[in-house]
């Protein structure tokens, strides 16, 4: 997919991150996981100018990094599978635009 494909809108944008944070939801097994995951993500692609575990928590207004800390390094989740539905939904939304 090229910029221009999800450039319009930020509405567009916000709608398609939701979307993937739905499908890959069911890769964490506990609801303050996804929710964690959920803030990881929006942490990532925020304008933070560095990327830490103390950034992310304050750029999604947490007083501290330790759910952040736990999603990465001590709760139980599979790489594997959040990988697998990812490359699911990629293929999908990738088979739906070719046959469109």
């Amino acid at each position: 997919m090229s910029v221009s494909d999800w450039a319009g809108s930020v509405s567009d944008w916000s709608h398609a991150l939701e979307g993937l944070k739905d499908v890959i939801a069911p890769a964490f097994k506990r609801s303050e996981q996804r929710a964690s995951a959920g803030v990881f993500i929006d942490g990532l692609l925020s304008g933070a100018e560095r990327k830490t575990g103390w950034m992310l928590a304050e750029e999604a207004g947490l007083a501290r990094p330790s759910r952040i800390q736990s999603l990465l390094g001590r709760s139980s989740w599979s790489a594997d599978t959040l990988c697998e539905r990812v490359r699911r939904s990629v293929k999908r939304q990738r088979d739906t635009r070719m046959h469109s």
